[in-house]
């Protein structure tokens, strides 16, 4: 069974496809997983192209073994805030009020100070349960990884993350968003490179920090681009934008 990503860039390039030219005949074969690469294969009036799909993420080095989403930071963070701090402090009877906890950044090796920095907020939480408001305290705090904690109201009881940030300048988001490109189209061609098909790469799009349009001008400049017929990308709320084709009736209208 495919991933709802795998399904979602299926989807989106077939009406990609079928909006440019809608006599196109398109047919799809899924691919099992013990046979994978590529992920689907697709005939297009007759011609049968290999289908690979792969996510343009932003990923952070945290002291894991390797980097990791930030999505899949953020998610550990609010697990922790949600798990390990709101539902002891309720659990305990001492959560009056609404609080903030905020990271500025991802923090390196969380696992190993963890259990501080939630001791702390839980001392915090205690000492501010019977106040209206309290001043934000710093709970952490290491180069510019940092961890805080805020009594903002009383009208209501619960604990909320906000951050980490991720901002970036926008040369700077070119040059990663370049860089993420490589690495995917890199390591696509190495996994394919005993596919005989034609190759069609889609990409589900997870770093925001530039817009579809910004890719097209920055796949020309990826080395492995040539192995592929065709790049496709995509994000949740578009209908995504062809980067790149070997076809040339293949065109965004």
């Amino acid at each position: 069974m495919k991933s709802e990503s795998e399904e979602f860039c299926k989807n989106s390039f077939g009406k990609c496809l079928e909006k440019i030219s809608p006599s196109l005949s398109l047919d799809w074969d899924e691919v099992e997983q013990r046979a994978e690469p590529p992920d689907y294969y697709l005939s297009v009036n007759g011609i049968t192209y290999a289908v690979e799909v792969t996510a343009v993420v932003q990923q952070v080095g945290v002291g894991a073994k390797r980097p990791l989403p930030v999505a899949v930071i953020r998610d550990a963070l609010e697990r922790f805030v949600d798990d390990e701090v709101e539902a002891v402090a309720r659990k305990g009877s001492f959560l009056q009020g609404a609080y903030l906890v905020g990271f500025s950044k991802p923090i390196t090796n969380f696992a190993s100070v963890k259990s501080m920095i939630q001791s702390d907020l839980l001392s915090y939480i205690a000492a501010t349960q019977r106040a209206i408001t309290a001043p934000g305290q710093v709970i952490y705090k290491v180069r510019r990884e940092e961890c805080r904690i805020a009594k903002i109201h009383s009208e209501e009881s619960k604990v909320v993350m906000g951050g980490p940030s991720m901002g970036k300048w926008e040369t700077e988001a070119l040059v990663e968003a370049k860089q993420l490109l490589d690495e995917r189209l890199g390591e696509k061609q190495r996994r394919l490179r005993d596919v005989g098909e034609p190759k069609i790469l889609l990409l589900h799009n997870r770093y925001h920090f530039v817009d579809l349009e910004d890719y097209e001008a920055l796949i020309a400049e990826v080395p492995s681009l040539d192995t592929f017929h065709t790049v496709f990308i995509v994000e949740n709320g578009t209908e995504g934008r062809l980067l790149y084709s070997q076809e040339p009736t293949w065109v965004n209208k």
